[in-house]
């Protein structure tokens, strides 16, 4: 007689349901386990100072925009000296052309610091600094969701992901349209 095994999410396959999108998606777990002879990313061994004065995102550091950061001692939130969306922008002309359809947008971007110490990151950070950064998270999409419909928080962490400066921050970015994901 076999016996039914019990379904374990790290281990069998099995689909995930998206509410964004209403689709199913395949998970397979146990393929982490086969050999790898792919590409193998060398982990980041910079030593990385706890301040750096030249380090834009430090306490009391120049921004490229010359503007000086407070000494902050916990979390610490500004507007992006290189935001992706800007608030004030014309908006594109309409076009009969199918591949010259365009609409404007409009929105703002936010860096917001963990920690005023760039060698720390969420892991290393004790449970009262994590909750004031999560606090933050909060008070960031309540102001910004008064004003704009998607607010997104996120940390591209690491070179490889595209991130910029190793001081722990993320950013926040809020948008007059919902992106396409969230319409779904």
């Amino acid at each position: 007689m076999l016996m039914k095994m019990a379904f374990d999410p790290k281990e069998h396959q099995h689909e995930r349901f998206n509410p964004l999108t209403g689709q199913w998606v395949l998970v397979s777990p146990h393929r982490l386990k086969r050999p790898w002879t792919g590409q193998v990313e060398k982990p980041d061994e910079e030593k990385i100072p706890s301040h750096d004065p030249k380090n834009p995102l430090c306490p009391g550091s120049s921004r490229p925009n010359g503007k000086v950061n407070p000494e902050y001692d916990s979390v610490y939130v500004f507007d992006n000296d290189f935001p992706a969306i800007l608030p004030d922008v014309p908006s594109p002309e309409e076009s009969d052309d199918p591949l010259e359809r365009a609409r404007g947008t409009t929105g703002t971007c936010r860096v917001m610091c963990f920690h005023p110490r760039s060698d720390i990151t969420l892991p290393l950070m004790t449970n009262a600094e994590v909750r004031k950064v999560i606090d933050e998270w909060t008070a960031q999409c309540v102001d910004l969701g008064k004003k704009f419909q998607w607010v997104q928080v996120f940390e591209n962490k690491g070179k490889v992901m595209g991130c910029s400066n190793p001081h722990p921050h993320c950013q926040i970015w809020a948008t007059s349209q919902l992106p396409n994901e969230a319409i779904a």
